[in-house]
């Protein structure tokens, strides 16, 4: 888990796509629990769920914005309305980069060396 929540290297869309989906599933079945419920106690597991489903998902942006060798401090760009969708889409859809760059290995050609 440590791997994820950090602000170097590199994550391929393939990843990015599937860690940020298996979290906000997991991040909603207290959300599910409280709803049906109303128990306080899931709110409160939920509210701290959702606390780390936002701190992965900054570090998952910032990854993927390395691999398409864009600053991290990009992840900002994420909070302007319309300009947010224009940066999701290359998020999830453009290519990273082949080979090496500034901010580490290709994290496929790692997987093709294993």
């Amino acid at each position: 888990m440590g791997r994820f929540f950090t602000f170097n290297g590199r994550i391929n869309r393939l990843a990015y796509c599937g860690y940020i989906f298996l979290a906000g599933l997991i991040t909603m079945i207290p959300q599910i629990i409280y709803a049906l419920t109303e128990n306080t106690f899931a709110f409160i597991i939920y509210i701290l769920m959702y606390i780390a489903y936002v701190a992965l998902s900054i570090c998952l942006a910032v990854q993927r914005l390395h691999d398409i060798e864009r600053p991290g401090t990009h992840w900002f760009l994420l909070l302007i309305p319309l300009y947010n969708i224009y940066l999701g889409f290359l998020l999830l859809f453009k290519k990273g980069t082949d080979g090496p760059n500034q901010y580490g290995e290709d994290p496929l050609a790692k997987k093709a060396t294993m």
